[in-house]
């Protein structure tokens, strides 16, 4: 699957907002997963725990979460149940400390396409951002639903970054 967009668009991974920060699109399929079920790992606590294996805890504005191999923090920010979750962002070893992320999901027949657009990053750490998705954490949340799907397997994932 590849993903298109004009040049020169917001999408184009080279457009630079007006105050100079950039976005990153990576985009994932997560076989035999439902929508549902990627929610839920991005969403639950326990689901967070068990396939990131961060310290996870329940905040005021969200579940927070830490990965300290990766070293990222997120929590979550607004979410729709099945359709997308909005993530806000620390990385202390990037230029841009602090971003945001929203994952929206998409039903494909027999599994849910996943597309990540994180907002707000400098130049400097684009190509992180895409290493943090691909093949980071969007990996350990791709194994964790196929632990979790009915009938699950590993042949068919398509790898981040392949083209169909």
């Amino acid at each position: 699957m590849t993903l298109t967009y004009r040049p020169g668009s917001k999408q184009d991974p080279t457009y630079r907002y007006p105050d100079g920060s950039h976005n990153v699109l990576v985009s994932d399929i997560m076989q035999q997963g439902t929508p549902q079920q990627v929610f839920r790992g991005l969403t639950a606590p326990a689901a967070l725990r068990d396939w990131t294996g961060a310290d996870v805890e329940e905040t005021v504005d969200g579940v927070r979460w830490h990965v300290p191999d990766l070293g990222v923090s997120g929590t979550s920010a607004a979410q729709v149940e099945g359709e997308y979750v909005t993530v806000a962002l620390e990385t202390a070893a990037w230029r841009t400390t602090r971003s945001d992320a929203t994952i929206r999901l998409w039903p494909v027949p027999r599994a849910t396409l996943v597309l990540v657009n994180h907002r707000g990053l400098s130049a400097d750490d684009l190509d992180a951002a895409r290493g943090l998705w691909a093949p980071g954490l969007l990996n350990r949340l791709r194994f964790w639903v196929l632990a979790m799907a009915p009938n699950s397997r590993t042949v068919g994932i398509v790898e981040p970054g392949s083209r169909e």
